[in-house]
């Protein structure tokens, strides 16, 4: 996005913080996400080999939470950013996480005329425990 000039100034200091995804609602799930902020809550969480995956789109490890997730999507593509508490239990590979959050979504264009959006995620893990 850097390269092609989408990403302003303002939003280019966030970026390590934030997830990006699509606008691309599919089933009863969130958009699939497309890029992973160096200092992101996502890439803390699920750890760095789920963010660097190469070729296919991002989903978290989930399904629960990502079910769970898709309304705070739909609500941010509905043009009302979307900010909320979560506490819920992760299931990854063979072991729980419980986790509590906060979480801002919000639908993006790259340009004030673009018919293109896409979604920003910020988030900040309260509590994390390994169960």
């Amino acid at each position: 996005m850097s390269s092609s000039g989408l990403v302003s100034e303002k939003l280019r200091e966030h970026m390590p913080y934030l997830s990006l995804c699509s606008d691309k609602l599919e089933g009863n799930g969130p958009p699939p996400i497309f890029y992973v902020g160096r200092r992101s809550s996502q890439r803390h969480l699920f750890g760095e080999d789920w963010a660097m995956q190469q070729g296919q789109e991002l989903r978290t490890p989930d399904p629960d939470l990502e079910e769970a997730s898709a309304a705070a999507y739909r609500a941010a593509l509905e043009e009302r950013p979307y900010y909320g508490y979560a506490r819920t239990s992760i299931h990854m590979e063979d072991k729980v996480v419980d986790i509590a959050f906060e979480r801002l979504i919000i639908a993006l264009r790259p340009s004030p005329k673009s018919d293109r959006r896409f979604c920003a995620y910020f988030s900040v893990i309260q509590d994390l425990q390994q169960l």
